[in-house]
């Protein structure tokens, strides 16, 4: 490793140079704070960790949007200390996307203390979140992600050591259990609770469930009701009345969405005005055009510029795609969920691989915006005419 020296050169992106700890309440004051109620008494929202997708671009414009807090993608702690440089990328930051959890997976205590203590040097990151949910393979076989949920000494053992480390609050994020037949959740709750963890993100399903089917909100309830430390709830929380819903059958204190954001940004913004007045006209699921199409085109040349960021400051293969070419590959996954559900979007599926620049993709975007907007267009006709015949 190469030691704290190098650390500037690896966590601070744009000139960022981290807060002052003596002009500010503790770390632990500032996520409390985080937690609590908005003015209007309704639970805030955060955007959940999501490999492939939370980078700083995409937290930035969550946080605009009203999220309340933001994690990183799922970050390898053994690889922060033997200084990998993939590694480190992933805790690049932009100095005004908002508060930001790290989130961080593995098994060993020293290696997750030694990660924390780099972390909290950088001065950028509110809390230290462990990964006991992820139920990936590659995760999970050697024993981290949602594996770590069987082993709840370990997990308290893993937040103990974390807060030795450094002053940072300790969070994790999990699941009910392994599956329906084995409910780990209550002595994990117990173990982590112990040692010191300050808030549990209970993902309300299995981990053979991945990430679709029930979420079982009465045993987040439950979960909730013996916890003595913050619930935040996650899973299934795609709109206002399914967030309305979560809260009214578990009382959690805040509501993490995560696949539901991807591309939809301003889902905060709805959830929140939802939450604020649950008699108000629901959003009808379509973004308006405008503004779907402002987004996209900002979070398109915002990756590039976080890309060339990135390529001036570590060193890249001699192969590597020049950072245009690399977004408009890498974006994909992004670009269908701007664009799902409209009119065009297979036509343009189709299109997109053979596209290598930004302008070549902004056209094919407007190309298929502008068949929904005739799409709709036809529909508010035949609207119109159906009201003049009645």
């Amino acid at each position: 490793m190469s030691g704290a020296a190098d650390l500037p050169r690896r966590t601070r992106t744009c000139g960022h140079e981290g807060a002052s700890a003596s002009a500010s309440p503790s770390p632990h004051t500032q996520f409390a704070a985080l937690l609590r109620p908005t003015p209007d008494g309704t639970p805030p929202l955060l955007l959940a960790p999501m490999a492939g997708f939370t980078n700083s671009v995409t937290r930035r414009l969550a946080h605009r949007y009203g999220a309340r807090l933001t994690y990183t993608e799922m970050v390898n702690a053994a690889g922060l200390i033997h200084d990998s440089e993939k590694t480190w990328q992933l805790l690049e930051t932009l100095p005004d996307e908002g508060p930001v959890v790290a989130h961080l997976y593995g098994t060993d205590p020293a290696g997750f203390a030694e990660a924390a203590r780099l972390i909290a040097a950088t001065g950028r990151f509110c809390a230290i979140d462990i990964n006991a949910g992820c139920p990936v393979p590659r995760i999970t076989r050697s024993g981290a992600g949602a594996r770590l949920m069987r082993q709840p000494r370990l997990a308290g053992r893993i937040v103990a050591a974390i807060r030795a480390a450094c002053d940072l609050p300790v969070t994790v994020k999990t699941r009910l259990g392994p599956h329906p037949r084995e409910i780990a959740v209550f002595d994990f709750l117990k173990a982590i609770e112990e040692a010191g963890a300050t808030a549990l993100a209970l993902h309300g399903r299995f981990t053979t469930q991945g990430h679709a089917g029930t979420v079982h909100l009465p045993l987040v309830a439950e979960v909730r009701s013996r916890a003595r430390i913050p619930i935040i709830g996650n899973g299934g929380i795609s709109d206002a009345a399914s967030a309305r819903h979560f809260i009214k059958e578990t009382g959690v204190a805040a509501l993490m969405i995560g696949k539901a954001a991807i591309g939809r940004p301003w889902i905060f913004r709805d959830v929140a005005a939802g939450l604020a007045d649950p008699d108000a006209p629901a959003a009808d699921g379509r973004p308006d055009l405008d503004e779907l199409r402002a987004v996209l085109f900002e979070h398109l040349a915002d990756e590039v510029e976080r890309l060339r960021a990135i390529a001036a400051k570590y060193p890249l293969p001699a192969d590597a795609l020049d950072p245009e070419a690399a977004t408009v590959i890498g974006f994909r996954c992004h670009f269908f969920r701007y664009l799902g559900g409209l009119k065009g979007v297979s036509w343009a599926r189709s299109q997109l691989s053979q596209l290598r620049t930004l302008e070549q993709v902004r056209e094919l975007v407007d190309a298929c915006l502008a068949r929904e907007a005739a799409y709709r267009a036809r529909g508010e006709l035949l609207k119109g005419s159906r009201n003049a015949d009645g």
